[in-house]
């Protein structure tokens, strides 16, 4: 191993600093194991940790641990979204992180360590590194596994003709109808968006957080220029919307919604239209429409989804998925058998069926 090598808990502004820049560097630099991400993710409980591995003063490798307890337990889950974030074919460094890890959670009482990093669903030396630390595949996925990446460096020209010709004609269509599209990211344009978002999830039967919880993702990284809101307009009257995430040299789609009313006019592939152009604008080289089906067919919860995501002709890429470093059998165990019988009963009550929109 490389005695240069360093692992330690990310403290200091600086180091911080480092990690988000680290993050930036790389090919993956996901959003949502920035600093600010995990400060955001403490509204809903959870505590952020980060570890890196330095190399000298340089860092090579790392992650940003959300921390939740469990009630009435003593113990807490350790989840990292995105991550951890290095080069997996490099056993040093992977090799020193997961014993920074294990020491941590002994002090957190963590019962297991959930990742979901992206490395793609072909790479056999990662997925072997991975097995060979005991980490395992799990079927309960929450980030989602398959997604749609679209190629920003084209030409306008060529990204339109790459899209499906319907998604095109519905771009035209929604011009000709009179659609504006505006970037307007502040508590303001939250509260609109809010107001779609909770009409989209009655009518399309998804779970959504509660109103805090887009407005603190907007409090903590839109004056970071993080997160943007761009909304549609029907004769000044706003039908839809979306939030968009940008970091390093990616965007990301995660939360969309539109008005029951007007629906025929396509906001909804003006307001991508407009993100595409303003992405190319900023220079910006990958748009990730961030989750699919992994295995779409058209009973699916998300086959509509995919067919409007896949209207915009980006790649698949598929990702290893959720893995599970498991420190306590026992409690993991048992917590999984609590978090199935919960998942089950909020899908019954919330869909009326028990699906798993995430499923394969």
């Amino acid at each position: 191993m490389n005695k240069s090598f360093e692992c330690r808990i990310l403290e200091s502004q600086s180091e911080l600093d480092k990690w988000n820049n680290f993050l930036a560097s790389t090919q993956e630099c996901p959003i949502i194991q920035t600093i600010e991400w995990g400060e955001f993710k403490c509204i809903s409980g959870w505590q952020p940790i980060r570890i890196a591995v330095f190399d000298e003063d340089k860092i090579v490798g790392g992650i940003s641990i959300l921390k939740r307890k469990i009630p009435f337990t003593g113990k807490s889950l350790f989840y990292a979204p995105r991550g951890p974030v290095l080069d997996f074919h490099n056993e040093a460094i992977f090799s020193l992180l997961v014993s920074k890890i294990k020491e941590v959670a002994k002090i957190h009482k963590a019962i297991v360590l959930k990742i979901d990093p992206e490395i793609l669903e072909y790479d056999s030396i990662a997925a072997d590194i991975l097995q060979k630390y005991n980490f395992h595949f799990v079927k309960k996925q929450i980030q989602p596994r398959a997604t749609l990446f679209l190629d920003l460096t084209q030409s306008l020209d060529d990204l339109l003709a790459g899209f499906e010709s319907k998604t095109r004609y519905n771009i035209r269509l929604s011009a000709r109808k009179g659609i504006k599209v505006g970037k307007v990211t502040n508590q303001e344009s939250v509260e609109i968006f809010y107001k779609i978002y909770v009409e989209t999830a009655k009518r399309d039967t998804f779970i959504i957080h509660p109103f805090d919880y887009y407005k603190k993702v907007v409090d903590i990284m839109a004056e970071k220029g993080m997160v943007h809101i761009f909304m549609a307009y029907y004769n000044d009257i706003p039908i839809a919307g979306v939030y968009i995430f940008s970091f390093g040299h990616k965007i990301w789609y995660m939360y969309g919604a539109s008005s029951n009313e007007y629906r025929n006019l396509m906001p909804n592939q003006a307001l991508h239209w407009e993100v595409i152009k303003w992405a190319k604008e900023k220079g910006y080289k990958i748009y990730d429409l961030w989750g699919i089906p992994v295995n779409p067919y058209p009973k699916h919860p998300l086959y509509g989804v995919y067919r409007f995501k896949k209207g915009f002709g980006g790649e698949l890429k598929k990702f290893v998925g959720m893995h599970d470093l498991v420190f306590q059998p026992f409690w993991y165990n048992l917590m999984n058998r609590g978090i199935k019988t919960y998942v089950s009963l909020r899908s019954l009550i919330k869909k009326g069926k028990i699906s798993d929109s995430l499923g394969e």
